[in-house]
């Protein structure tokens, strides 16, 4: 049975690990998520994630912690097929699922933008083993 949790240790928290990120990760976008990623090593986990909304877009703290818990969720319902691929091709990666709309959107909008996100994200990644 896949295992829907999200455990501390799959969570990105390094500041040196996340700025690294936004100076020289490669980006995938699917309305309304973006994900900046970059390929790793010697992780526990098949990915480690971290989530962020814009405080520029959302002033209110409530906002920002309503979107992310939505991200948080989609992202848990689908990560067993994620890891799935990953652990086939014997890949790890960190990387940020950014959200980019102004408004907020329902749950079954942000989550078709993170599925669609992950999907050419595992996409991106076959072409370039496969190079």
């Amino acid at each position: 049975m896949p295992e829907f949790s999200f455990k501390k240790g799959e969570r990105l928290s390094s500041k040196k690990a996340i700025s690294s990120l936004f100076q020289s990760g490669r980006s995938v976008a699917s309305y309304p998520i973006r994900i900046i990623y970059s390929q790793t090593e010697s992780e526990q986990y098949p990915a480690m994630v971290a989530i962020s909304v814009p405080k520029r877009l959302f002033k209110k703290a409530v906002d920002r912690n309503l979107l992310k818990r939505r991200i948080r969720e989609t992202y848990r319902r689908n990560k067993p097929e994620f890891y799935t691929s990953l652990q086939r091709s014997n890949t790890q990666i960190i990387m940020v699922i950014l959200y980019q709309h102004k408004e907020i959107l329902d749950y079954r909008t942000v989550e078709k933008g993170v599925k669609m996100a992950l999907d050419q994200l595992l996409q991106k990644l076959e072409k370039r083993t496969n190079e």
